[in-house]
């Protein structure tokens, strides 16, 4: 199960916080907007790569 919710990380979670810090970015708040597009995209990515590597 790990396996598919690291997937499904990758898959729909990564790209969703880059296009959130993107919108954050377009609303004038171009700090925060890089920290999540950044920072939480490698933390995600992280995770994910973690649950699925966990499981094999």
């Amino acid at each position: 199960m790990r396996y598919l919710t690291g997937l499904a990380l990758i898959v729909f979670g990564a790209p969703l916080v880059g296009i959130i810090g993107r919108v954050l970015e377009d609303a004038g708040r171009k700090r925060l907007g890089k920290v999540v597009g950044i920072g939480v995209y490698l933390v995600v990515l992280a995770v994910a790569v973690w649950l699925v590597v966990s499981d094999l």
